[in-house]
């Protein structure tokens, strides 16, 4: 691990459609912090952000997503935390849960993150996890993850409910207790509903001076779970006297 690098390093934790890439926008707004997308999520390419075309072609090589599945450590000290030119305060990355997939060795970077105490963690939760998979359903079938179809509708099944909460939650869990003490919980409702409070929280955690920030993403209108998925009366009533009732609210 670099130790001498002259700013925070932290990672955006999470899972798809918790307002991760929301929180990266308004992070970027900010002069003194670098946030880069998810650079381990992604198969066919490494996912730098919205600069990604400006970047010199080493960047978008297969020999650089080689690097990063089989040497990740490497990857990650000589293409992420590294030194810059600019005087960043702040730098970080998208990480969710399962973007170790790509990586030949599952537990390495884990461990490197676990060791070295001296990278922070905003960790994004939605309280709501049937939204999100209805939202994950939805922009997988449009292929659209910034605007959403409002008249989308899918039914899920009970066991995909199941599978999903049971994954969820687990790896809520598993990242909490790996990064005890320097992880800083995000509400995915705070985060569009008490903006300025949420950011300014998250400023303080990461040692940057908080100014106002802005985004280039808009909050999608979201539509009652109840009209968009069609079997939802069946869900609600098969979950009603288990722990995941309460995502069945309306």
């Amino acid at each position: 691990m670099k130790n001498n690098l002259p700013y925070q390093q932290f990672v955006v934790l999470g899972t798809a459609r918790t307002g991760s890439t929301m929180l990266w926008s308004f992070l970027n707004s900010h002069p003194d912090i670098l946030c880069l997308r998810g650079v381990y999520g992604s198969t066919n390419k490494i996912n730098f952000g919205k600069f990604y075309n400006e970047l010199p072609e080493e960047y978008h090589s297969s020999e650089l997503i080689k690097l990063r599945n089989e040497r990740p450590i490497e990857f990650l000290e000589n293409y992420v935390w590294k030194e810059y030119s600019k005087p960043f305060k702040a730098v970080g990355f998208k990480y969710f849960y399962d973007h170790d997939r790509h990586l030949s060795n599952k537990e390495e970077l884990i461990s490197y993150f676990k060791s070295s105490k001296s990278i922070k963690f905003l960790h994004l939760k939605r309280e709501n996890l049937l939204a999100s998979l209805f939202s994950y359903k939805r922009a997988l079938a449009q292929q659209q993850w910034t605007r959403a179809n409002t008249n989308f509708k899918t039914s899920i099944t009970i066991q995909e409910c199941k599978e999903y909460f049971q994954r969820i939650l687990y790896n809520q869990k598993r990242f909490d207790e790996l990064f005890a003490g320097r992880t800083l919980q995000i509400s995915y409702d705070n985060l569009l509903n008490s903006i300025e409070q949420t950011l300014i929280n998250i400023l303080d955690f990461i040692g940057v001076k908080a100014i106002p920030l802005t985004t280039e993403t808009n909050k999608n209108t979201e539509t009652k779970l109840s009209d968009c998925i069609t079997n939802y009366t069946e869900l609600k009533t098969h979950f009603k006297s288990t722990d995941y009732a309460k995502y069945f609210n309306e």
